[in-house]
């Protein structure tokens, strides 16, 4: 049986698919199962056992509007016994059809996203995009293990640096899809945080490297910023080795928790229930405004967020994963 799973990006979102790649393999050991992703994520799933190919494709087609290029995806589709559209948008179960893919699991956010699949779950009520990933599994009729939800991180370097480092990201809305930075610490906060953290370790920032100049308005004594200058494995390394890694809801936060269980997630305008990783802790203080349209149908929100959380709040008072079930150590 040949099996494309398929999501366009981005880090956190395609790290969080790998449970049910992984359980996927276990159910179909001899099928032939590849992931088709955008080009600028291929490396996140180099290395993965489970996979047998990964395909990179151009995803400014689907997030350009470019809509006369669509075709261009269709060899890729074609050939496949089933395909798993991981991603919610109708044009995504369009071109799977339109590809004559027998088999077609995907989600059904609204009544109109499902129609042209063959295997739907449904996906609307406040659970963990995990969760829904193996809800695919299930809806496909294949067996679905709920605790086994760790995260299969990229390969590591050898890329070292001081363990009693603390990682520190701000970070989060900033995607090919969104150019909001609505997850990002209001930069008063940040910098406090920064400021108690490096007067008891030494602190790193990691990020691209167009976040480099952001992270230089908080520089000071053992303070580095490894924007721009690790590759997805070194920074991988990083993360691994850090004594605490704190950081708001964006695709690092994943990574961080794939490979170390010191991690805080620090929410804003998302929900932990839906985000926040297995085996990491999590701290909240914009209950009271969340806008679930943000997760269902990517509405960004128009509130200030973070405004209620203290240093303090952050360093001292983060409550434990919405994965206790979880048991595996990362790797």
């Amino acid at each position: 049986m040949k099996i494309l799973l398929w999501k366009i990006g981005a880090l956190g979102d395609i790290l969080m698919t790998t449970p049910l790649v992984r359980q996927l393999r276990r159910a179909l050991p001899g099928a032939s199962i590849d992931y088709l992703t955008g080009h600028r994520c291929k490396a996140i799933l180099a290395g993965n056992p489970h996979i047998d190919r990964v395909i990179g494709f151009d995803e400014s087609i689907l997030y350009g509007g470019q809509a006369r290029r669509l075709p261009e995806v269709l060899p890729m589709l074609r050939g496949y016994d089933c395909v798993f559209t991981l991603d919610k948008h109708w044009i995504f179960s369009l071109l799977a059809r339109v590809s004559r893919v027998p088999m077609r699991v995907g989600f059904r956010r609204r009544a109109h996203e499902g129609m042209l699949l063959t295997h739907t779950a449904p996906y609307a009520a406040l659970r963990h995009e995990i969760d829904y990933y193996l809800d695919l599994l299930e809806a496909a009729g294949w067996p679905v293990a709920r605790d086994d939800v760790a995260l299969d991180g990229p390969a590591l370097s050898a890329f070292t640096c001081d363990p009693a480092t603390v990682v520190l990201i701000n970070s989060g809305g900033d995607n090919a899809n969104e150019k909001s930075q609505v997850r990002r610490m209001p930069d008063s906060l940040f910098g406090e945080l920064v400021r108690a953290c490096a007067a008891r370790s030494p602190v790193a920032f990691v990020g691209s490297a167009s976040e480099a100049g952001y992270y230089d308005r908080f520089a000071g004594s053992g303070r580095t910023n490894l924007c721009g200058r690790t590759n997805l494995a070194e920074a991988t390394a990083v993360l691994r080795q850090a004594a605490r890694v704190i950081t708001t809801d964006t695709g690092l936060m994943h990574l961080a928790a794939a490979v170390n269980r010191r991690v805080t997630g620090v929410f804003g305008p998302t929900h932990p229930m839906r985000k926040c990783p297995p085996g990491a802790s999590w701290v909240w203080g914009d209950q009271g405004i969340y806008e679930p349209r943000y997760e269902l149908f990517g509405i960004v929100p128009r509130g200030r967020f973070f405004e209620s959380l203290t240093v303090e709040d952050i360093l001292e008072r983060s409550l434990p994963s919405p994965f206790m079930r979880c048991t595996a150590e990362p790797a």
